[in-house]
């Protein structure tokens, strides 16, 4: 009798050998020039857009004024936008199988262990929740490929600059639990072609070094908010060896963490930018700084707070992206509230894929107080990286102010600090601003190990 296990270990292995048989064209297409990237998105736009207009509900109603066959580009604008509440309100008629409910999906995932396919050919993973709204997100057996050849097709790049052995170890500190896309890609694909060190990063820190003091990697893979405490770790003497680079994403990589992890390793700290609605979405520039955009399965419309494209070099409040590579799922300008800023001219490196600085943060870490003040998160988080005994801190909004937790490796001026931000609040309008800063012995991650640095101040509604 064939067990759950086997069924799916065939049904993995069949997905791995489709992996492999995809990944050398689309690691080829990382050279392609800027020509070759638009006909690539201008061809597959269209077969998206007709397929959600043949098969999805939701889609044919919303892309009536639209010819799938001559669609461009340019023709996206005629669209309206699409918000995460509109997909979690219209779940089942946006997606393009029949079979597939939210309410399906949510019981898979509620008994969801390790990976697991649904309907035997799917996968289900879940947002961070950033938004303060929960997103439920269908990947098909396609896209769920590209989605991790996306992410790792990178590894080689960085790997040929740093190491002459590409088999070199990588240690990836990130999510555990297979809601998580981090975390459920790399079980699906796992191979001895691709062995990866996975080291949870809800682990006590301790621990997390001691795995990589065992691994002793070439390239370290982790979220932005574990730097500072490998970086503490590393200067006391109990991380014992120095990888020859390091590789963030999933999360804003601030100023403070990437000037720092600098400092102290002395190595390339390269950033990529992905999100669950669209893993892969990026791709690491081994010139330093920002990243690239994938364009070749993806497009990214950074625009302003009302929906207008900016230009490159400004910053934008929020994008509209269009996944190109997900049929299951038609997501086609779907509203990302994260602050792009499109690098104008062509990015050194010598890519023709758009690059994009660090981003900072996104729309929803910006704080509102009354008489719509708004505040940015640069505000607070400039005076706090300012400060070398701060290891990390996680800012709470009061109706004044801010109530800020800190976990430190000194004795900080807390009395200059609370200055110090009083100060950049008053210049934006807030009277008479209230900080408080308290020192805390550990700040507590998500199950995901991500970590959201500004909490907003929940009011009652009338």
């Amino acid at each position: 009798m064939t067990t759950i296990n086997q069924a799916y270990e065939s049904i993995r292995q069949r997905h791995v050998d489709y992996m492999w048989q995809l990944m050398p064209e689309y690691v080829k297409r990382l050279s392609w020039s800027r020509t070759e990237i638009e006909a690539e998105q201008t061809r597959a736009l269209r077969s998206l857009l007709d397929h959600a207009k043949t098969h999805s509900p939701w889609h044919k109603e919303r892309l009536a004024s639209i010819n799938p066959s001559t669609a461009t580009i340019a023709d996206l604008d005629k669209i309206p936008p699409m918000t995460k509440e509109d997909l979690m309100s219209n779940w089942d008629s946006i997606v393009t199988d029949k079979r597939a409910c939210l309410k399906d999906a949510n019981t898979h995932l509620l008994n969801l262990k390790s990976d697991a396919y649904y309907l035997d050919e799917y996968h289900v993973i879940l947002s961070g929740g950033s938004s303060g709204v929960r997103g439920v997100f269908l990947y098909d057996w396609h896209g769920w490929t590209v989605s991790y050849i996306s992410l790792v097709r990178g590894f080689n790049t960085i790997l040929e600059k740093i190491c002459s052995d590409n088999k070199a170890a990588i240690a990836s500190i990130s999510a555990y639990v297979a809601s998580h896309a981090s975390s459920a890609l790399s079980q699906t694909f796992s191979s001895n072609l691709n062995e990866i060190a996975h080291i949870p990063v809800t682990l006590p820190i301790d621990e997390i070094v001691n795995e990589l003091n065992h691994v002793r990697p070439a390239l370290i893979h982790c979220f932005p908010n574990i730097l500072s405490h490998l970086c503490a770790k590393f200067l006391d003497g109990k991380l014992k060896f120095t990888s020859k680079a390091i590789w963030c994403t999933s999360e804003p990589l601030l100023p403070g963490d990437r000037e720092v992890t600098e400092r102290t390793f002395k190595v390339p700290l390269v950033n990529t930018w992905s999100a669950s609605e669209v893993n892969g979405g990026s791709f690491p520039c081994i010139n330093g700084g920002g990243f690239h955009i994938s364009e070749d399965v993806c497009i990214i419309e950074p625009v302003n707070s009302y929906g207008k494209r900016v230009e490159r070099g400004e910053r934008a409040d929020k994008i509209y992206m269009t996944n190109l590579f997900n049929n299951i799922m038609p997501l086609i300008r779907y509203e990302i509230t994260d602050q792009f800023k499109v690098i104008d001219g062509i990015c050194p490196c010598g890519s023709s894929f758009l690059k994009v600085e660090d981003v900072l943060g996104r729309t929803d870490d910006q704080f509102v107080y009354e008489e719509n003040i708004i505040v940015h998160p640069l505000n607070y988080y400039s005076p706090l990286f300012q400060e070398p005994d701060i290891m990390e801190f996680l800012v709470h909004q009061t109706e004044r102010g801010a109530d800020i937790d800190v976990v430190v490796t000194g004795i900080p001026d807390f009395i200059r600090l609370e200055s110090s931000i009083k100060s950049n609040l008053v210049q934006v309008g807030l009277k008479s601003p209230v900080v408080n800063i308290c020192q805390v012995e550990n700040i507590k991650r998500s199950k995901t190990g991500k970590l959201k640095r500004f909490i907003p101040l929940v009011r009652n509604k009338k």
